[in-house]
């Protein structure tokens, strides 16, 4: 695509190219409060992925390659957002911000790493796209450098930030990807941790064991909960056990591990992964601010341990799709 391609012809050529492609939601222009904003065509007035979710019934389910469905849809949303689907043509290290672009040099310069390959200007960050590897979703690969692959997707050019930029290529899309260099194999390529198929998840014994109770139930009540609750389950389940961190019961990164894979268990990481990450920042901001310590009653059996319930995140939105 020398010029820029309107959204339908974009999206139709990603199409071509292999990519499975849903339509997202777009920016809008809002008046609020006697003053013009940029909010979410999905309108809800506190969206915080503004132009990055699907705006289709299923989400990534209707993500597709057949034309006649992409022409139809962006006749109806002529203004909609392009999604690629990650994982199956190219995965996309994705580095956002100034943060993302400092951790990713330093990383770069300690491992010798160039990287090579088409890449995206979006509007806060970078796209590195990369032949598909097999790695799923990685949320903190490094500070602000998550790892889009298989179960996630990103925002394509020509598609419109928040801030008023397009995403725009700097390298273009070629058709012959790069493979992940060995240098960042390491990162990307493990297994994720295993998790029993019955999705009761069992704690190693380290840690005072009231901490291990909690750290089982929690994660288990979040891998089990239901769509239309996972997001808050994430939440409630991460300040319960944050608290606990801030307590000096149990350990922050077994917590914060313990936290991904159990969101990964209900999909909730693959369908909404900035929501997610969002979400888990949120809980262990308020959870590490409210230490708390271990009970002097004992802990009852019972699907959750009994606690004052925790505060609602006031920006929390389930986006189950």
């Amino acid at each position: 695509m020398t010029r820029r391609a309107s959204l339908w012809e974009a999206a139709l050529d990603y199409a071509a190219r292999g990519f499975r492609v849903v339509p997202l939601h777009f920016p809008v222009e809002q008046v609020r409060d006697g003053g013009r904003v940029v909010g979410c065509s999905c309108g809800d007035r506190a969206c915080a992925a503004i132009g990055k979710h699907p705006l289709t019934p299923h989400g990534l389910r209707d993500a597709t390659r057949e034309r006649a469905w992409l022409q139809w849809h962006w006749r109806r949303w002529p203004q909609a957002n392009i999604g690629l689907v990650t994982g199956e043509v190219a995965d996309v290290l994705d580095i956002d911000g100034p943060a993302g672009r400092d951790a990713m040099r330093r990383w770069a310069a300690e491992h010798d790493l160039r990287l090579e390959g088409p890449v995206v200007r979006t509007g806060t960050g970078w796209h590195y796209y990369l032949r598909a590897s097999g790695a799923r979703n990685r949320i903190g690969l490094l500070e602000h450098v998550d790892w889009r692959g298989v179960g996630g997707y990103v925002v394509a050019p020509p598609s419109r930030h928040a801030n008023g930029e397009r995403y725009r290529w700097v390298r273009p899309l070629t058709a012959e990807l790069p493979p992940v260099p060995a240098e960042l194999q390491s990162l990307v390529l493990p297994p994720p941790p295993e998790r029993p198929p019955d999705r009761n998840f069992r704690v190693e014994p380290s840690g005072h064991p009231y901490g291990r109770k909690v750290l089982e139930r929690e994660l288990t009540a979040v891998a089990g909960a239901p769509r239309g609750r996972r997001n808050h389950a994430l939440y409630q389940a991460g300040i319960r056990l944050y608290s606990l961190v801030a307590g000096g019961v149990l350990d922050r990164a077994e917590v914060e591990d313990g936290l991904l894979v159990a969101a990964e268990a209900s999909r909730l990481l693959e369908e909404e992964p900035a929501q997610t990450r969002r979400t888990l920042a949120s809980a262990e901001r308020t959870g590490l601010a409210h230490p708390r310590g271990i009970p002097l009653r004992p802990v009852p059996d019972g699907p959750a341990v009994p606690e004052p319930p925790a505060p609602r995140n006031p920006r929390e939105r389930e986006r189950d799709v």
